[in-house]
């Protein structure tokens, strides 16, 4: 099948580029980037100089390789980093990153369009953050023997289905890829679709230390009147959570003398709902914003202060794991040393179980989530250590950045000036 299914891809990707083109140039992603999209002008790099691409499609994936570039360019300061990203916003974080020497919007992936960027470019390497898979784009490196190189290779339980039916093709635009992948069930997913050269590395957000606050907390807690109560944080809660939370924070402000719940809900939208089936369920509660000493559950209506409000609590939950939507980022809460809680559905976080070896509390319902807290707050010293263990388990996992560059070598070259 693969032998008709990239010639088919192909064919197609190329008529379909130019009325893509023409309806997404005033897309702001897109905006004044067209042509050189199109290949019709590809980067031009400083004759004789050695390049190195690296695609990172948007903030999140320039984030996270942000570190990992500097320490190519600190290494090999000779070399000149190219990042394409596809949104506008990625660009302009890009620019904005230390290590980075021109950036440019991801060219459409026609056959034509992927081969002159490679041909002007003729990278070290092609480095592909995470998850996206260009046919065009690899093929095109592969038939100049550049290398191309997926780090902090993730692939999505969702993502996985997609691609099975076409996992011969894909095999053959994979067979020489090398695969960094950040967990083992991301390693065995890329592996199920043809993958070859697949190692776990972890992911490269590890290294990039949560700094705990620890006056900043303290603030807070006297600005929420939290100051001797047992404080559970609830975060990044999603739709279909809402009720199971509160429900559980009824039955643990039972048995838990003096509780404050705190909850903050993944989207802002959400606040009104939030607080309607608080106001249901006859709970005393405020808003961030405006602090009342006699709540006892307190909404999160500001936005970037879920971290330091972990760092109050003496157990959390961290959502969007309750209900399939692949969970969200346990480690924060983990930084503080916080015992952390958790529904089943963590598909998108595997990789910080991995690291902290499952040290967290698993939960399905309402139910077994008010029995976890409340065990936890009543045995102090048992969640303490639970907690404390997975944050030295943290902070031994890093040096992820090391790894990913040592797995680099021998694609880029000495590391000395002017290379």
């Amino acid at each position: 099948m693969a032998p008709l299914l990239i010639p088919a891809y192909r064919a197609a990707a190329s008529v379909l580029a130019w009325p893509a083109a023409w309806a997404l140039r005033k897309h702001p992603n897109f905006k004044g980037t067209i042509l050189q999209r199109l290949g019709i002008h590809p980067p031009a790099p400083s004759p004789g100089s050695n390049t190195l691409w690296v695609h990172a499609s948007s903030v999140g994936e320039v984030r996270a390789v942000s570190l990992l570039v500097r320490a190519i360019k600190a290494s090999r300061p000779g070399l000149e980093i190219w990042m394409s990203c596809m949104t506008a916003t990625g660009r302009e974080v890009a620019t904005a990153t230390e290590g980075v020497d021109h950036v440019f919007g991801l060219p459409f992936d026609t056959r034509r369009a992927a081969s002159r960027h490679a041909l002007r470019l003729m990278p070290k390497a092609l480095v592909v953050v995470e998850t996206e898979i260009w046919p065009n784009l690899f093929l095109a490196h592969r038939r100049l023997g550049i290398p191309v190189v997926l780090v902090n290779a993730r692939l999505s339980r969702r993502s996985e289905r997609t691609y099975a039916p076409f996992r011969k093709a894909l095999s053959h635009v994979l067979e020489t890829v090398e695969v960094l992948a950040m967990s083992e069930v991301d390693a065995r997913r890329f592996r199920s679709l043809g993958a070859r050269n697949v190692r776990v590395l972890g992911n490269l957000k590890l290294d990039q230390v949560f700094e705990t606050d620890h006056a900043r907390a303290r603030a807070l807690e006297e600005e929420l009147h939290a100051h001797g109560r047992p404080v559970f944080v609830a975060g990044s809660v999603r739709e279909g959570e809402e009720g199971l939370v509160l429900d559980a924070v009824l039955d643990i402000a039972g048995r838990v003398p003096g509780l404050l719940a705190v909850v903050a809900p993944r989207h802002p939208s959400r606040i009104e709902h939030l607080t309607g089936i608080a106001e249901s369920r006859g709970i005393r509660w405020t808003l961030r914003s405006r602090p009342r000493q006699d709540a006892d559950l307190v909404v999160v209506d500001t936005m970037g202060e879920l971290f330091t409000l972990y760092g109050i609590a003496r157990v959390a939950f961290v959502g969007g794991s309750l209900v399939d939507c692949g969970g969200q980022n346990i480690l924060e809460p983990v930084a503080w040393g916080v015992p952390t809680v958790h529904g089943p559905f963590m598909d998108n976080f595997s990789w910080a179980l991995e690291a902290i070896g499952n040290r967290t509390v698993t939960v399905k319902d309402a139910r077994e989530l008010s029995q976890a807290v409340t065990a936890m707050l009543t045995d102090l010293d048992s969640s303490r250590r639970l907690g404390m263990e997975a944050k030295a388990a943290l902070v031994g996992a890093g040096g992820v950045t090391k790894r990913y560059l040592e797995a680099l070598e021998a694609r880029l070259g000495p590391a000395r000036e002017g290379v």
